[in-house]
């Protein structure tokens, strides 16, 4: 079980600049953008590499502006699966610029207590936001928003 809302089974392909938006409990959509197809993180090689943003709008018609000093959480490796499972619903796809990324993608890992950037390679200092170097599932995803927004968790 999940707090977000599945909004169409679709067999959607995340693309690199896509923009999608997922509704959760509140019933407001909430937006996120792919922003690499061949990240490496926590030994998995070709993840999809998100950020989710903390805009929240009433409908999904209208791409809300996303900037990185809006970013919800710390980036996400993840899969195919939130598309393909019909949580996420790409809205936009919009050419990715510099401005649209943050210097640096860091995830810690847990078990070597060490930093990786988004290709697997050893980072000297820690950058923020950071996130876990390991690949998140839709269900993941789900508790890391839910938690963020203020929301509880979903029953397992």
């Amino acid at each position: 079980m999940t707090n977000m809302k599945r909004l169409k089974k679709n067999k959607q392909k995340p693309a690199l600049g896509d923009i999608f938006s997922f509704q959760i409990l509140d019933d407001k959509y909430h937006w996120g953008r792919v922003v690499s197809l061949t990240a490496s993180v926590g030994g998995f090689d070709n993840c999809v590499l998100i950020y989710i943003y903390k805009v929240q709008t009433e409908t999904n018609d209208e791409v809300p502006e996303l900037i990185t000093s809006d970013i919800l959480l710390a980036p996400i490796a993840t899969n195919e699966l939130p598309w393909k499972k019909g949580y996420f619903n790409n809205v936009e796809n919009k050419t990715l610029s510099n401005d649209d990324l943050l210097q640096v993608h860091c995830f810690y890992d847990v078990l070597f207590k060490k930093y990786f950037d988004d290709k697997g390679r050893q980072l000297e200092s820690v950058y923020e936001p950071h996130g876990i170097y390991g690949l998140d599932s839709y269900r993941t995803i789900d508790d890391k928003v839910s938690e963020a927004i203020g929301l509880e968790l979903a029953p397992d």
